[in-house]
């Protein structure tokens, strides 16, 4: 069965009780609401980009894991868990992000990756590719 993407994959758990609040439910739906924004000059100028696979989860338990499994993942603390959330790039730990600005990090990180994974259409047409 083909299945077409529009865009990118974001993967995130619904909560537990080992999260500590909706904070990664919301930073899910903000990435998810940015992708969706992005699109439209992604999908002519990154060709590939809306294969692209995200994980944003909740707590250290599962969230490495599936950020591993994901093409850009972050893990945000959980209860009890120390305050920091580690960002995983194509399967390997990146960065860890602290403070009150994970979510625009993470959205610089995620731009960074875009543009380094999936070449600019108009840069190949600079080169005369």
């Amino acid at each position: 069965l083909f299945r077409s993407s529009f865009t990118p994959q974001v993967t995130s758990c619904p909560g537990c009780g080992r999260t500590t609040s909706t904070f990664f439910q919301h930073m899910a739906e903000d990435i998810q609401t940015y992708l969706r924004e992005q699109m439209p000059v992604w999908r002519d100028r990154h060709p590939g980009v809306v294969e692209m696979k995200v994980a944003v989860m909740g707590c250290v338990v599962n969230g490495p894991g599936e950020s591993k499994h994901a093409n850009i993942g972050i893990s945000l603390p959980g209860t009890f868990e120390e305050p920091k959330a580690p960002v995983y790039v194509d399967g390997a730990l990146m960065t860890t992000l602290r403070g009150e600005t994970i979510v625009p990090e993470f959205l610089k990180i995620l731009e960074d990756y875009v543009a380094r994974t999936y070449p600019s259409t108009s840069a190949h047409e600079a080169v005369g590719v």
